[in-house]
């Protein structure tokens, strides 16, 4: 399936799809079983089916027609949470595994937003705090505020730490401190990371007046947010959607700079990949806009059967095996010859002949679709391009319409029957040796007795 990039409601449309999904493989994921197994905890049908409407929730606080204190299923879902005495850290385990399903599941379908995954982090963030008083309430715990919110304060830098690239530096940009996911990402272990500069994984394509902007914005006391490239201790690069925060004392003057950053260095390979795609497309869709000018001024029908003719035909061919080269399409031939068909002149006359052409041609193509193309490739022999139709369903067609051929009566000439060639294009191959390969498909079914399809890869 190819990869497609998607907006804030088709993110929310699909959430709602796939929620099933996305609830599965979050109650299933490691660390809620490992939650669920301390306390000897089991979902419910109930249970479960507060989870559902705690998701509904989600979506809806996304899409901001909601916000989380509004939620009709926030109370039931933090009741069973503390029903089962649910920690502080296991009870914002809970919203990294959900957050960590949804972007799972988003990108196992090839969607890609950049956007929208950072929009998830903050959303899952938010919902989490917010919700963390009132889950204290709950609980009933007799706990001073100030105590309590600097608990869950490093209880939820635990599980950032947990699920992020995370780094400290001082205020001339040395590292303080590197977690492990930051020495797996970058190759270096943290004795090499801590005491240096950032600049060690300073990659050098990367232009200065991105850091130049980095830090005229940390030092003015402001959050910094952009994608930077970096360079791994073998010389590899890698892509991180980086947040830089500074750090303040009380007296408002600051003292580090923690960095939070994501790896997204798959994504923004992808978006090099479709931008090339797009512009190879576009250059070939102009090709064939100019090849379809050309096309108009010919002739592209056959005077007597009023099918396409030859060079129609031919002009079509080349751009359904240069769609088919560049997008990986199906594409299926058949050829047809009329049996006997000599005799029929002889007996009756070319006139008869030619009305039973016509005949056939109304029979053909009032049994195609609308993008097959029909064509007259000379004297008694057709052909049928289609596209999108594998082989299987290709010789099905055949075999349909040598049927109907073989059941017709055709005037003057009477019953009359026809032989078929059937074969699919081939990663690679030109248009003669397709075209080739299904005409000896077609002398081999006239060969070995008429009236009869022989179809092959």
């Amino acid at each position: 399936m190819d990869k497609k990039i998607v907006d804030l409601k088709e993110f929310s449309s699909f959430l709602r799809i796939n929620r099933n999904e996305i609830i599965d493989r979050w109650i299933v994921c490691e660390s809620v079983e490992t939650i669920f197994v301390r306390h000897s905890m089991k979902l419910s049908d109930t249970d479960r089916r507060v989870f559902y409407n705690f998701l509904d929730c989600f979506i809806s606080v996304m899409q901001w027609k909601l916000t989380i204190a509004e939620c009709p299923a926030k109370m039931q879902f933090l009741k069973i949470l503390s029903d089962n005495s649910f920690t502080n850290f296991e009870f914002f385990e809970l919203f990294i595994a959900l957050k960590n399903a949804i972007s799972d599941v988003f990108y196992q379908h090839q969607f890609l937003s950049f956007g929208l995954q950072k929009d998830l982090e903050e959303v899952s963030m938010h919902i989490a705090k917010d919700l963390s008083d009132v889950y204290q309430q709950i609980r009933k715990e007799e706990i001073n505020f100030k105590d309590e919110h600097s608990n869950l304060l490093n209880e939820y830098k635990k599980a950032v730490d947990l699920s992020n690239i995370v780094s400290k530096s001082n205020t001339k940009g040395i590292i303080t401190y590197a977690n492990e996911k930051f020495c797996e990402i970058s190759g270096y272990t943290k004795a090499e990371l801590i005491g240096k500069p950032h600049s060690i994984v300073r990659h050098p394509m990367m232009p200065s007046s991105v850091f130049k902007d980095l830090w005229d914005t940390i030092k003015s006391k402001k959050a910094w947010h952009g994608v930077v490239t970096n360079m791994k201790k073998d010389g590899r690069k890698y892509v991180v959607d980086s947040t830089i925060i500074p750090i303040l004392d009380v007296d408002g003057d600051i003292v580090e700079y923690i960095a939070i950053r994501h790896d997204v260095t798959e994504f923004e390979e992808t978006k090099d990949q479709l931008s090339t795609l797009n512009m190879a497309m576009k250059n070939r869709i102009d090709e064939l806009y100019n090849m379809t000018s050309i096309l108009e001024e010919e002739a592209s029908l056959d005077s007597l059967t009023g099918a396409f003719n030859r060079t129609k035909f031919e002009k079509f061919f080349d751009y359904e095996i240069e769609k088919a080269k560049l997008n990986k399409n199906i594409l299926s031939i058949i050829m047809l010859d009329i049996d006997h068909f000599k005799s029929i002149n002889d007996t009756y006359g070319h006139h008869v002949g030619d009305e039973v052409l016509k005949s056939l041609v109304k029979l053909i193509t009032k049994n195609l679709k609308r993008v097959d193309i029909f064509a007259r490739w000379g004297g008694e022999e057709f052909v049928i391009l289609l596209p999108g139709t594998n082989l299987e369903n290709a010789e099905k067609l055949a075999q349909s319409l040598r049927k109907k051929i073989e059941e017709e009566s055709f005037s003057t000439a009477g019953k009359i029957t026809a032989s078929f060639g059937v074969g699919e294009y081939k990663d690679k191959e030109s248009k003669k040796e397709v075209f080739n390969r299904v005409d000896r498909l077609l002398y081999q079914a006239k060969k070995t007795g008429r009236n009869k399809v022989v179809a092959s890869l």
